[in-house]
């Protein structure tokens, strides 16, 4: 007579099945290394970076405004003069950027009765200074357009 089939991890009834299993042991507890900052690479390394024309025609439009005796330009039509100059408002700047160094052509009005050169050559350094600052990008030429000379008085109109 044959013993009945059984199941692994059961015994027949009366006798005892010995222990197969190994004992079960833990690995020692390792913790997490410390996360460090990534490796730092060198700029030209990282990847590169351009400056869009805009991006210094804004930097360079804001600046006019910071300079005493300059002013953003009226609106001209027909080559007429339209409207008042707005010394508050940026100046029309037109901006081209070759990799790091940019050329800038401004078109401003003057406060009488100030120098237009030494408006011009606040103008141009100041617009120099705020975009190299802000932007790291060296201007190489500011060509200056004055287009128009603003009173503080606004002369009494002639025609009712």
């Amino acid at each position: 007579m044959t013993a009945p089939a059984t199941d692994a991890g059961t015994s027949a009834p009366g006798t005892s099945a010995p222990e197969t299993s190994a004992p079960e042991t833990s690995a020692p507890e390792t913790s997490a290394p410390e996360t460090s900052a990534p490796e730092t690479r060198a700029p030209e390394d990282r990847g590169s970076l351009s400056i869009a024309d805009r991006v210094v025609e804004r930097v360079a439009g804001y600046a006019a405004t910071r300079v005493d005796g300059a002013a953003a330009a009226p609106r001209r039509l027909l080559g007429i003069s339209v409207g008042e100059s707005r010394p508050d408002a940026e100046a029309a700047v037109r901006a081209t950027v070759d990799g790091s160094v940019a050329t800038v052509e401004a078109t401003i009005a003057v406060s009488w009765p100030q120098s237009v050169r030494t408006v011009t050559d606040r103008l141009r350094s100041r617009i120099r200074e705020d975009v190299r600052r802000l932007t790291d990008v060296e201007v190489a030429h500011v060509d200056v357009d004055v287009v128009d000379l603003t009173t503080a008085i606004a002369p009494a109109r002639r025609v009712q």
